[in-house]
């Protein structure tokens, strides 16, 4: 009869712990975690699952590894170079998407929807020899309408990252670092007038990264390390009980990003090379510019030899026929620069023109997230729900492969990668992702960049009770 007691005790410990769990939030003191399980990247990354962190290619890779700025390759010919993207993706609420991964009810539907969502971003990427630098913004766009009861009230979460990194050994090592920068903003949209922003919680962090990419082998190897971001919550107004909201909303007392560290391999199957090394064009030139440099000091030192004792007339003229034939000599070694530069970069491209494109990509990944005391999720936010997340650290492994089956025209891509939960009594969930790129037109940009090919990308995100799906521009290679 005790044990009876005691476990029916237990059970409505529990219960009321499951209820209290799931509490209205009241007050101001919990944290929003701006943790983001779905992989919401851009669309090579996305398709591949995620696991990207030892490729980090292109502008792409900033998502995922902060050394990814100063990774040349080979299709790489100048010693700088650019790389560009765009992606947008919306959230399909077909099935009730539960984004935040809260898991069905004993009904069968869904505790946390997120609705009237859409996600856009942008990067850049500029490469000077073994330097990189690249800057990306990503914005998440959820409308508070039916959680509110104020038409046209929104909430936007802003990512942004500025990374630099620098290739040692030739580029086989490659080391960076930078900020990311978290901010959320709430403001009333009404008609076609500037908004009214009611609330900005802006914070930022440190990330570091590493890539291991020896010459001439098939692997790679690759890691990061994001710092948490914590940011103390204000604006909105302030009820009597000293309670901060807006309308019917009450607002968290910080916003947090948790921490994470992420470890990533890459192998390609099959004779295209994926480490060849990286010939800096700067080094390839060095012979000719120091001899140029060291017969430009010596006619210096010759022509103030020749001025030497002459006066008036006699001077003028003389110095005038010695800059004469300097400007000579100058314009002649730099027609000889100018080209072996043109020769060497056309044995690049040539090089890498020449190789065969078969391949697979093989890549896997581990994605480990910290704690964040007394959080709620996103989904927890805009439902007004105290259910507590990320009390304990999770970990999200991730794969991906890709290939080209048409040469030169179209490649694809397939990747799975399991989200944890963050809910004490969440479950993970398997996601399985596509991915495709079809080469395009080439378009300078009306002039602002070189002759670039472009090339038209998608991908689609599955999983139980979730569906996404996304197009983007970028550069094809």
């Amino acid at each position: 009869m005790l044990q009876r007691a005691e476990v029916l005790a237990f059970a409505l410990c529990a219960f009321a712990g499951n209820l209290s769990a799931a509490e209205p939030i009241r007050d101001n003191n919990y944290s929003m975690e701006l943790y983001q399980g779905p992989v919401l990247a851009p669309i090579r990354v996305t398709g591949l699952g995620g696991a990207y962190a030892a490729a980090a290619e292109g502008v792409e890779g900033a998502a995922v590894n902060a050394a990814s700025p100063a990774v040349r390759e080979a299709y790489s010919p100048g010693w700088w170079d650019h790389d560009i993207s765009l992606g947008a993706s919306v959230l399909s609420t077909l099935g009730n998407t539960d984004f935040d991964n809260r898991g069905p009810t004993q009904g069968g539907t869904t505790k946390s929807r997120v609705g009237d969502f859409y996600e856009l971003s942008f990067g850049l990427n500029l490469q000077f020899g073994y330097w990189g630098t690249t800057a990306t913004a990503q914005v998440q766009q959820y409308n508070l309408a039916a959680q509110s009861g104020l038409e046209g009230l929104t909430m936007q979460v802003w990512r942004f990252k500025a990374l630099l990194a620098y290739g040692l050994l030739g580029g086989q090592l490659v080391v960076g670092g930078g900020v990311r920068v978290a901010l959320v903003s709430i403001s009333m949209f009404q008609g076609i007038s500037t908004p009214n922003e009611l609330l900005r919680m802006l914070g930022a962090g440190p990330e570091l990264g590493v890539v291991v990419l020896p010459d001439r082998t098939q692997w790679r190897l690759g890691a990061t390390v994001r710092t948490p971001i914590t940011v103390q919550g204000s604006g909105g107004d302030t009820d009597p009980t000293g309670v901060r909201h807006v309308g019917s909303i009450v607002l968290p007392g910080e916003l947090r990003l948790p921490w994470e560290a992420e470890l990533g391999v890459a192998y390609q199957l099959g004779p295209r090379p994926l480490n060849p090394s990286w010939p800096n064009p700067r080094d390839q030139e060095a012979d000719l510019r120091r001899r140029i440099d060291l017969d430009r000091t010596g006619r210096q030192v010759e022509t103030g030899k020749a001025l030497t004792g002459l006066q008036g007339a006699a001077f003028e003229s003389a110095r005038l026929e010695l800059e004469r034939q300097e400007q000579a000599s100058r314009a002649l070694e730099d027609q000889e620069l100018a080209a072996l530069s043109d020769r060497l970069r056309a044995v690049r491209k040539a090089r890498y023109a020449n190789w065969p494109r078969e391949r697979i990509l093989l890549l896997a990944s581990v994605l480990v997230t910290g704690s964040s005391d007394n959080s709620v999720s996103v989904a927890g936010f805009l439902e007004q729900k105290r259910e507590l997340v990320g009390q304990t650290v999770s970990f999200a492994p991730r794969f991906g492969m890709e290939g080209e089956p048409l040469h030169d025209r179209m490649k694809l891509r397939v990747g799975t990668y399991l989200e944890p939960s963050r809910y004490p009594d969440g479950t993970a969930r398997q996601h399985v992702t596509f991915g495709a790129d079809v080469k395009l037109f080439p378009f300078n940009v009306w002039g602002l960049v070189g002759a670039t090919t472009w090339r038209l990308s998608s991908y689609l995100d599955v999983a139980p009770r979730y569906i996404n799906g996304g197009i983007g521009l970028g550069v094809w290679r």
